[in-house]
């Protein structure tokens, strides 16, 4: 019978090297079909890309063999050649068709974390992972806030205090982001940035050329002031 707490090796994997790499969880040796147990649902296989390109018809007889006794299944390829594009997409086509996880290690210590790491949060649900939900108007603020570049929960939270709402915090000047405690002149540059710059290129592209249109019409129209101004000092003159 299975222990829970123990990752059980097949007694096939015995001389695989990342073996010496497993450290951090309990294992111990089985006779079982699969190579790696993890919990009663989730196993996984392993493959050498170099041992594969000798004997193709390896991989195919290893998963048969698990029938569908088990809900996950990995397969871990361990990328040990150079050439390994064709090898690595027939795979991934195989992992495909026979509802299997394909994961890949470039080394023998990477293979040995996978391997813990799968033991390790066996059994565990996604909570941890899961993205929580902001449900009052102040925790969306902060969120929004925060994800301006620098911009911690903490300096959302002084913006907050200082302004009172999101529409004050939007609508406020350099001057008056800057007197926020807590908040640099990198940060308020950022915050203020965030707010009014165009998101996309081609928006920011048309606003700079907006600019570019404006700025020639106000020196175009000073000029013609000063044209003005100068004709009327030389009639001046004149007269």
């Amino acid at each position: 019978m299975l222990q829970p707490h123990m990752l059980h090796i097949s007694t096939r994997q015995r001389g695989n090297p990342i073996l010496a790499h497993i450290r951090n969880v309990p294992h111990q040796f089985s006779p079982m079909v699969p190579d790696y147990i993890f919990g009663p649902t989730r196993c996984a296989l392993y493959l050498s890309l170099r041992y594969h390109n000798l004997h193709p018809d390896y991989v195919h007889r290893r998963i048969a063999e698990l029938k569908s006794d088990f809900t996950l299944r990995v397969l871990l390829c361990h990328v040990d050649i150079e050439d390994n594009a064709s090898a690595l997409l027939f795979l991934n086509d195989l992992c495909v068709k026979n509802n299997m996880t394909l994961i890949l290690s470039w080394s023998d210590e990477e293979a040995a974390r996978y391997i813990e790491t799968l033991k390790a949060f066996d059994g565990t649900d996604t909570s941890a992972i899961e993205k929580r939900d902001h449900t009052t108007q102040m925790e969306q603020v902060a969120h929004a806030l925060a994800s301006v570049r620098s911009v911690n929960k903490t300096d959302a939270g002084q913006l907050l205090n200082q302004f009172g709402c999101w529409k004050n915090i939007v609508g406020a000047s350099v001057d008056e982001l800057s007197v926020c405690p807590g908040l640099g002149p990198k940060k308020v540059r950022r915050l203020y940035e965030a707010f009014r710059k165009p998101f996309s290129k081609e928006a920011a592209k048309r606003r700079k050329e907006r600019e570019k249109d404006m700025k020639e019409n106000d020196n175009s129209k000073n000029a013609a002031d000063g044209n003005n101004i100068q004709g009327i000092e030389e009639k001046a003159k004149k007269s």
